[in-house]
């Protein structure tokens, strides 16, 4: 008994302290701050970004409303785009991802730590644009870009060219090893390729634009074209021709689709050249433009660099390096790196036509002084 009354005795103790402490307790204070939302995890990146303080959805969202933005027409631009069908998302594995996708381009433009994209898609709408966390439709990024060199002894390049700097972060090379010198000219200075795709990758148009990156012999001064050194490029970069509008009921060009040769509305071919027109760059003068037979002498200049090489044995029927390959002197390597340099390029030319034409004429020089 004596046991019950002391168990009471503590119950009664307890109940009386937790009043005291309750009735010490003032009014709950203000909420805090909203802290910024955690990692939802590898392979999403829905809430990375949130949304702008105020947005509404309505304000794109809304069929009377969305034409003034005209997002449905970009999207079908979009859809025909090589970033749509091109840019082959299914290499959604790091590193490949942080270019390939847009999943991992926003990785990389986050600063977090780039991974595998399993459920991937192309390089869309959101990675250039984040509409939701800017309520606009403004650029990522216009920071200038630092493009690696893949030549010995050459500095890496700081592309900057306005809107195109967003480009360039995914138009660049990257690594190559080994890298092929142009000090190495001795009979017994050898290089040795094992890498059957031994080339800077296919994203060298930043570096041509601006004229380096390709493998300069020694004893050679090379020149740019207009492109290069053009305020009005130089401001607005690669959108200035590729994202030009093109007269309506011509088909689909430039714009989103980036697109300068295409079909028009009755299967005929297309040129946009609506930028060659701009103050500043051809004014209308399309007369003295001989883009044309600039890109049939690249053309010529390939085909001719090609066969040497084949008949080198140091590519194979397929455009691949044959390996193992053992190159003495080493400096002319050099001609094997510039034919994937400009063939990558795509332009044929018209990107830098004068440092197209002088990497392909000073590597077939090359070749033929080693015979």
């Amino acid at each position: 008994m004596k046991q019950i009354r002391n168990l009471l005795k503590l119950l009664i103790a307890a109940i009386l302290l937790a009043g005291m402490f309750a009735a010490c307790e003032g009014p709950m204070g203000p909420r805090g701050y909203q802290g910024e939302p955690g990692d939802p995890g590898p392979g999403s990146v829905v809430n990375w970004e949130g949304f702008k303080e105020g947005i509404v959805c309505a304000s794109c969202h809304n069929p009377d409303y969305d034409t003034t933005y005209f997002v449905w027409a970009r999207k079908y631009q979009w859809a025909l785009s090589k970033h749509s069908f091109g840019g082959d998302y299914a290499r959604n594995a790091a590193p490949c991802s942080g270019c390939h996708t847009t999943e991992g381009f926003i990785q990389i433009y986050m600063g977090r730590t780039l991974t595998d994209q399993v459920n991937a898609s192309p390089p869309g709408c959101f990675a250039c644009h984040s509409p939701h966390s800017r309520a606009d439709f403004s650029l990522r990024t216009t920071d200038p870009v630092t493009v690696m060199s893949a030549v010995a002894g050459v500095p890496d390049l700081v592309f900057d060219y306005g809107k195109g700097n967003l480009c360039v972060s995914c138009h660049k090379t990257r690594e190559l090893s080994p890298m092929p010198d142009p000090t190495k000219t001795a009979s017994t200075d050898t290089i040795v390729i094992t890498n059957s795709r031994w080339y800077p990758h296919y994203g060298v148009n930043g570096q041509m634009l601006a004229g380096t990156g390709g493998f300069e012999f020694q004893g050679v001064t090379y020149n740019n074209s207009f492109h290069t050194g053009s305020d009005v490029i130089k401001q607005e970069g690669c959108p200035i021709c590729h994202m030009a509008e093109p007269n309506a009921g011509t088909g689909f060009g430039g714009g989103h689709t980036m697109l300068l040769s295409y079909s028009g509305t009755h299967g005929e071919a297309q040129e946009l050249l609506t930028g060659c027109n701009l103050t500043g760059c051809h004014s209308g003068n399309l007369t003295s433009l001989d883009y044309k037979d600039g890109q049939t002498i690249t053309e010529e200049l390939l085909d001719s660099l090609h066969t040497l090489l084949i008949n080198k044995g140091w590519l194979t029927s397929s455009g691949l390096v044959n390996v193992p390959l053992k190159i003495a002197p080493e400096y002319t390597a050099g001609a094997l790196f510039n034919y994937f340099f400009v063939e990558h390029d795509m332009s044929l030319g018209v990107h830098n036509t004068y440092y197209t034409h002088q990497l392909l004429e000073t590597s077939i020089d090359a070749l033929n002084e080693e015979e």
